[in-house]
């Protein structure tokens, strides 16, 4: 069995959102199957995949306000363009990064918000806490 655990965390898609305790506890898990976790998480351990809320609409059409991302926590650096958990200025975000020579875009993918940088000069204010490998809808659909 391949057990997920689900962390009383969010991740903000919008200006960030500042995390209120060091300590972040385990609300629930998820299990699967060895088949079924191959084919989600290939061969990552489930110790290092662990699943959070989204709050926010920067990344709306990608991933919505109150879905669930499925987050490798083993990455903690950059490690191609891609949809990352991180932090800056003590804030949590899920962003898209993009490396260009000499910095980091910071993309949303709602195109309401601006892209930002990081830069040499700010980058001891950054900090991954993971990348994004898969998001799960959380919304209703009324059938009747």
């Amino acid at each position: 069995m391949y057990r997920v655990e689900v962390l009383d965390v969010s991740a903000s898609a919008g200006t960030g959102h500042i995390q209120g305790s060091d300590v972040i506890d385990v609300i629930h898990a998820i299990e699967y199957n060895s088949d079924q976790a191959l084919t989600l998480f290939g061969g990552r351990t489930s110790s290092g995949v662990k699943v959070i809320n989204v709050r926010g609409d920067s990344m709306a059409s990608t991933i919505e306000a109150g879905d669930l991302i499925f987050v490798d926590v083993n990455v903690n650096e950059f490690d191609g363009d891609g949809i990352y958990v991180f932090g800056f200025d003590g804030k949590v975000y899920v962003k898209r990064l993009q490396m260009i020579p000499d910095q980091l875009l910071v993309i949303s993918d709602n195109p309401k918000y601006r892209e930002w940088n990081i830069t040499k000069e700010n980058e001891h204010r950054f900090y991954v806490y993971g990348k994004v490998l898969i998001s799960q809808s959380q919304s209703f659909k009324r059938h009747g």
